[in-house]
């Protein structure tokens, strides 16, 4: 494993420390403790279940029997797939080895970049444009140790041993040689290295039953279930992509009502299109388009469209799963955003919450979400909204599987207030716990529930 405290710049690590870990303990234990859960992946593989069209125990046994073909040729015994005992459209596949402290590297080393390293991480086998470097002599069936190099520094095509600042991800059978990885095509496709024996074992279920199943990390799907959509409302994804929160929305609205994803990069918007399709939900109406101007005093609906921008008081409920600094992201290997990159992000919430408060109908739920750390974009968001917004009320959440809201100096929210917000702390992990791991192991992940008041 790579250093954990080398995560992210010093800078970053010095604002964390200062403003976003007033605990019990030193904050420098507090940190430590973070960075250490946030260089692993969690030990939980979290599906949801596309519950419209297919029933849960159904799935869950499709699912078994694909893992049980999967691990074949692995050294750990097949996983078993659970259920979610409070989200019934949830179900967890529990990982047998989270240290990766029992598996020797061979010889032979394969680099990959730091995005194939993560993806590693979290139960991928090694695509071609991944590999960086491979030994001259690679052949077809050869094991490989393989190294993610944490900061871009191996070039493609490298033949040397690599001496960069590099993480062991396992090892792994080539199934292509290095002549057809660097020289017999320009784009080589397909995958390159099946991993064997990974640091952590998380099964591979990429392409696996995708009109069935849907991977999600486990906050998220508490998310869609706290804004609560019903049958014929009228819903708004403020920043959609890639489409995991909209499908769950779509499929808790048995596809009936009108739900509106938006998203600035018409890119973005083609992925919640395809996954919509694979899901067969086709209520989605996706627009390329800035969340910030969506909403225009003069704005009118035409009939039979949903093109923003929409006049306020358009949507029963809406979910503002913000743009962030993602700090919260499990595993990240080598995070370089800067201490200006992550005071840049609350402006821009502000700015979103703000539109989206202008779009909710009164009476009407609002659940702002986003996968950092940071008490300013936080907590910090929810007492700049309640100061700015009289009429936005802090609402129970159902489900409430995350710990309360983050206490600071800097924060005038009451003990009552921080109990209604949801915040995912991994670091509370490495503690003892009654709370099911499971509910506890996750991404870093915030949420809060607004109800507008009908006085405005």
């Amino acid at each position: 494993m790579s250093d954990s405290l080398n995560i992210f710049r010093e800078e970053v690590n010095n604002h964390l420390k200062k403003c976003h870990l007033s605990t019990s303990k030193s904050c420098s234990k507090s940190l430590e403790e973070l960075l250490t859960i946030l260089s692993r992946p969690p030990a939980y593989t979290v599906l949801r279940v596309n519950t419209l069209y297919y029933d849960r125990q159904e799935v869950k046994q499709q699912l078994q029997q694909v893992l049980s073909k999967q691990y074949e040729n692995r050294k750990h015994s097949v996983p078993s797939v659970e259920e979610h005992n409070e989200l019934s459209d949830t179900l967890i596949i529990p990982s047998q080895n989270v240290d990766g402290n029992d598996v020797i590297p061979v010889a032979n080393e394969v680099i990959v970049d730091s995005l194939c390293a993560v993806a590693v991480l979290r139960g991928a086998d090694i695509f071609a444009p991944g590999v960086m470097g491979a030994p001259v002599a690679m052949q077809v069936g050869d094991t490989v140790a393989v190294y993610g190099d944490l900061c871009g520094q191996c070039r493609r095509g490298y033949t040397q041993a690599f001496t960069g600042e590099k993480m062991f991800l396992g090892n792994g059978n080539a199934l292509m040689s290095r002549s057809q990885l660097f020289v017999e095509t320009e784009k080589p496709s397909g995958v390159a290295i099946k991993m064997t024996e990974p640091i952590f074992d998380c099964p591979s279920l990429n392409s696996v039953l995708t009109d069935r199943i849907f991977l999600q990390n486990l906050p998220s799907i508490v998310a869609g279930h706290v804004v609560n959509p019903q049958p014929g409302d009228m819903v708004l994804d403020m920043c959609a992509a890639p489409g995991g929160k909209t499908t769950h929305l779509a499929t808790l609205m048995q596809n009936t009502g009108v739900l509106v994803a938006l998203d600035k990069s018409a890119g973005k918007i083609k992925r919640i299109q395809e996954n919509a399709a694979k899901l067969k939900l086709d209520m989605v109406k996706s627009y390329a388009y800035d969340s910030t101007k969506s909403c225009k005093p003069h704005a009118q609906l035409v009939e039979g469209t949903w093109n923003p921008p929409y006049p306020p008081g358009t949507f029963d409920r809406i979910l503002l799963d913000a743009p962030c600094s993602g700090l919260g992201q499990r595993p990240q290997i080598k995070n370089n955003i800067t201490l200006k990159d992550l005071q840049s992000y609350p402006p821009y919430q502000r700015k979103l919450f703000a539109t989206a408060v202008e779009l909710l109908k009164p009476g009407g739920v609002l659940v702002y979400s986003t996968c950092t750390i940071t008490i300013e974009e936080n907590e910090g968001l929810v007492q700049w909204a309640l100061n700015t917004f009289p009429d936005m009320q802090l609402a129970p959440q159902i489900p409430h599987l995350g710990g309360s809201g983050m206490s600071s100096p800097d924060l005038t929210l009451t003990d009552t207030q921080l109990k209604l917000l949801q915040r995912f702390n991994p670091s509370i992990v490495m503690t003892t716990s009654s709370v099911p791991k499971y509910n506890m192991d996750t991404i870093g992940f915030f949420v809060a529930k607004f109800v507008k008041q009908n006085n405005r």
